[in-house]
């Protein structure tokens, strides 16, 4: 089973002292020529800080977010888990976590981001601001992902679990048959169920720590099913669709 996480907006700052950026060290290397150049487009645009400031839908306290994407190839790095910070982060506690569960999710658990596509919880990546929907002078994201996006997921170990958002998940979508978006709802009639909303970010925190804490091992819809039956979530296998599957929340 592999999960797979939006990133967030927020991240941490600073990193391991004497650290940097570096490709070879990121999973899934085939990815490597979009990241490289992703991180160029971000770099030359960084230099134009209204230009950058409109592109990647920042405020007038946008500035510290340019400085860190000028920095991209020079600051220093942490373990996506430990970079991304916010909702769904806090909500996982991964720091908190016993070891034991810490180890599965180190396994278990990627994040999909704008500018490195897929990686594991524990890359090491520097501080930086780009969104899906972020325009780069050689077009959104979506155009760079959607080049290698029938390469991104035959590497993915197991069967996917997709919890990003919707924006995400449009980058590079799970294939039908390697994975599952994760789609969490309201009660209601199928087919009309309502998003959940405002919780929907520490649910999402909340499944992959209860999944962590249960050593979940699910490689089908039918086995994701079976588990949310005995801890508490309905998953209900009738409402799949093109690759998407309702998780109805009741208590939010």
């Amino acid at each position: 089973m592999f999960i797979v996480l939006p990133p967030s907006e927020t991240k941490v700052s600073g990193g391991e002292p004497g650290t940097c950026l570096e490709l070879a060290a990121l999973s899934f290397p085939h990815q490597n020529a979009v990241r490289e150049s992703l991180i160029q487009d971000l770099i030359e645009l960084s230099a134009d800080v209204e230009l950058a400031k409109a592109a990647l839908k920042l405020g007038v306290k946008g500035a510290g977010e340019i400085v860190r994407n000028s920095e991209l190839r020079t600051s220093p790095v942490l373990p996506a888990l430990e970079r991304y910070t916010g909702v769904l982060y806090d909500a996982l506690g991964y720091s908190e976590l016993p070891r034991s569960q810490r180890e599965w999710v180190d396994q278990s658990v990627g994040v999909f981001s704008a500018l490195f596509g897929l990686i594991r919880s524990t890359d090491p990546i520097p501080a930086y601001r780009l969104s899906f929907d972020s325009r780069l002078p050689s077009g959104k994201p979506g155009k760079h992902w959607g080049a290698v996006v029938d390469n991104v997921w035959a590497q993915a170990p197991g069967f996917t679990l997709d919890l990003r958002s919707e924006g995400y998940r449009s980058l590079a979508p799970v294939p039908e048959g390697r994975g599952v978006f994760v789609a969490l709802v309201k009660p209601g009639p199928r087919g009309a169920r309502p998003a959940l909303g405002h919780a929907n970010k520490a649910v999402k925190g909340e499944l992959v720590k209860r999944l962590a804490a249960t050593d979940a091992q699910v490689e089908s819809l039918e086995d994701f099913v079976a588990w949310g039956s005995l801890n508490g979530y309905e998953c209900d296998a009738s409402s799949y669709d093109q690759g998407r599957v309702d998780l109805v929340i009741s208590d939010r």
